[in-house]
């Protein structure tokens, strides 16, 4: 509406500096009787802000979105990989005997820091029996302190100063699961644990 009215002003401003312009009023029609026939020169004024003023109104929305739309700009869309949500692990498991949480399928931190520190004593171990320069042509037997085993000649001893840990299997190649026996096989220990 103030658009509107802005508008019919400047048209109406235009059309009175077009007609006193070109068409000016003659002298006797300025005064009678004494009085003065006011000339309606109006200044359009300058300040932008009434112009701008409605202009708020143009950028707003003229429907509003519904809840569905509005939640998804707002948290995102799990099937889309949009999602802001932290999703909630739910595979996550307690180890019994350290107490610790883990995820299922991975390894209890503290359970992994000792395979890794064993496994770091046994590459050093390696290291040192191989040497430097040489190339590791051979297959690697690992033996603890109290173990005997016969070793053909186309396997490197190796050979630890501790005894072999109870997390540590003897066999690391044994299968857990004997699969050809039977379609429902269960899960078997494997051997050699102390």
């Amino acid at each position: 509406m103030n658009f509107l009215k802005i508008m019919s002003e400047r048209a109406n401003f235009c059309a009175q500096n077009f007609l006193f312009r070109f068409m000016a009023p003659s002298p006797e029609l300025v005064t009678v009787c004494g009085s003065t026939i006011p000339l309606q020169y109006k200044i359009f004024p300058q300040n932008p802000d009434n112009f701008l003023n409605p202009s708020i109104v143009w950028v707003t929305p003229r429907r509003r979105h519904c809840v569905e739309l509005r939640n998804t700009k707002r948290f995102g869309r799990k099937e889309w990989g949009t999602s802001k949500m932290i999703p909630m692990k739910r595979d996550i498991r307690v180890d019994h005997k350290t107490g610790e949480y883990f995820q299922v399928g991975k390894l209890a931190p503290l359970t992994y820091k000792k395979i890794m520190e064993e496994t770091r004593l046994i590459q050093q171990k390696m290291a040192e029996s191989f040497g430097t320069g040489t190339p590791k042509d051979k297959d690697v037997v690992v033996l603890y302190k109290g173990e005997q085993k016969e070793v053909p000649d186309k396997y490197r001893v190796i050979e630890m100063d501790h005894e072999r840990p109870a997390f540590f299997s003897a066999n690391l190649m044994q299968k857990t699961r004997d699969i050809k026996e039977r379609e429902d096989s269960q899960t078997l220990k494997p051997s050699g644990l102390s």
